[in-house]
């Protein structure tokens, strides 16, 4: 074990390399020796293991040249990687059409350009230009924002999570309660849980009710002068069978005849009626707002198809306070963020009446199934001669999602591409080298289905989709037989 130890190359060693030399007239010197410093400690974790150094190595005991060829193959591997963007373009094939983990909401070409704008040159962001005095950065938005949904004031901060704390940190006096249901103290992905986000304010927080009852009785208990009303919308989750929860209509009352704020957090908000997509059950903001909130946040990467952010609209005097509030510069937006917002919300104020705004979100809902199936079935049509032996491939009905948290109890019909593997280690091999493409693509996965719904691809990748399946197929299996077409409706 020592000896192999003391083979291992010192830093100096394996910066002498022709190779590393090479990279040295690219690359930062320091960001090469702390790279290389690594990877020399992970080499000498993995010598004191002793497992694994054929596999490793090529051999059990390897030389010191052995050694430094390694670490020097690891280096360039690892400077080689890091160059790439870790935001790498991925191909949307799972059905999650606002999928958190892939950025939730596409922006529209024209929000793109108009980030590409405001990213390259210097933009009235902070001044007006008329007088040549320091402005509002979001004044824009938050002109659009009373427009869009009959509030007093909107602002604008850098996420859904930002804007409810900082509401709850702006509007919930010193020595007054935050009061809010036990049932509506919600978990959603990663750390996002509730009751921590809302103890960090530093407000008061009282719990009223039960996990699946809470009437307006208990909440007229407790609330006082003062005092702040949350309502949480439960977003990814439901409560059903023996429940109650009292109505935006029934806090309001309650909260003016008590002088008490009520805000509520709508999760994902909506500035567009999503019924005529068969998605019913969700307020819009505006409609909350006329229940009687005295404030609704929400975000601006889900339902409203913008970028991350996190938006307040309501009373003016409360949407004041959430402005002049000293860390509301550590939540603000960028100019980016704020020109994609902006354009996104224009989009809205646009579309006439009952028409879809012109968003991505909306050309995929939009999207007949019809079409869907006509795409799949396109698909799977030239996949079948190029598909493995042992597979079968199917165009098959499928369900999507809307994802975000938003809708959480309504599938949305779609079409996909069915992949069906001999077995599952044959499906996770496939999965894996879709993921390796450029782009990759991400597809659904059950045992020894691979499964490409079509619902969160656009018309223009399918192409991209088709040739990177014929790839991934073709890694796996060099050897490509034809196959018969199957097609289950």
């Amino acid at each position: 074990m020592q000896e192999l130890l003391r083979r291992l190359p010192s830093l100096n060693a394996l910066l002498e390399r022709r190779t590393v030399k090479g990279l040295l007239r690219h690359w930062r010197r320091d960001v090469i020796v702390n790279l290389a410093r690594g990877i020399l400690d992970e080499e000498r974790s993995a010598l004191r293991r002793g497992r694994g150094l054929s596999r490793r190595y090529g051999q059990d005991e390897p030389t010191r040249e052995a050694l430094l060829g390694h670490c020097e193959r690891r280096l360039s591997e690892s400077l080689e990687s890091l160059s790439r963007p870790k935001l790498r373009r991925v191909l949307n094939a799972t059905g999650v059409i606002l999928h958190t983990n892939l950025g939730r909401a596409r922006l529209s070409e024209r929000v793109a350009d108009e980030v590409r704008r405001v990213a390259g040159e210097p933009c009235a962001l902070e001044i007006d230009i008329g007088s040549n005095r320091r402005g509002s950065r979001n004044a824009r938005v938050g002109e659009w924002l009373q427009l869009l949904t009959g509030a007093e004031a909107g602002v604008a901060v850098n996420n859904g999570a930002a804007a409810l704390w900082l509401a709850v940190r702006a509007l919930a006096t010193r020595g007054r309660s935050m009061i809010v249901s036990r049932g509506e103290q919600v978990a959603i992905g990663g750390s996002f849980r509730m009751p921590e986000l809302m103890h960090t304010t530093g407000a008061r927080v009282v719990e009223v009710g039960t996990t699946n009852k809470t009437s307006a009785r208990d909440y007229a208990a407790v609330v006082a002068e003062g005092d702040l009303v949350l309502k949480v919308h439960p977003s990814n989750y439901r409560i059903e069978g023996f429940h109650e929860e009292a109505s935006l209509a029934d806090l309001a009352a309650i909260c003016r005849e008590r002088g008490a704020h009520l805000v509520f957090d709508a999760g994902s908000g909506s500035l567009y009626d999503y019924g005529q997509f068969g998605l019913s059950g969700e307020q819009t903001v505006a409609e909350s707002l006329e229940a009687g909130a005295d404030l609704v946040t929400f975000s601006g990467d889900k339902l409203l198809g913008g970028p991350q952010a996190g938006l307040a609209v309501g009373r003016e005097e409360l949407v004041q306070r959430m402005a002049r509030h000293p860390l509301m510069r550590a939540l603000r937006l960028d100019k980016m963020a704020l020109v994609a917002l902006e354009t996104t919300l224009a989009s809205y104020a646009e579309a006439p009446e009952r028409a879809k705004p012109a968003l991505p979100l909306f050309d995929a809902l939009g999207t007949s199934v019809a079409e869907l199936r006509r795409r799949a079935g396109a698909l799977a049509d030239r996949l079948a001669p190029r598909t493995p032996e042992g597979w079968r491939i199917a165009a098959t009905r499928s369900t999507a999602s809307i994802g975000g948290g938003s809708f959480a109890e309504h599938p949305v019909e779609s079409a996909q591409v069915e992949c069906i593997a001999p077995s599952g280690r044959a499906a996770e091999a496939l999965h894996r080298a879709l993921r390796r493409g450029d782009p990759a693509i991400l597809a659904r996965i059950d045992d020894d289905r691979v499964e490409f719904d079509l619902r969160s691809v656009r018309e223009d990748e399918l192409e991209e989709l088709a040739a990177g399946m014929e790839r991934a197929f073709s890694e796996i299996s060099p050897a490509r037989g034809s196959k018969a077409l199957e097609r289950r409706d």
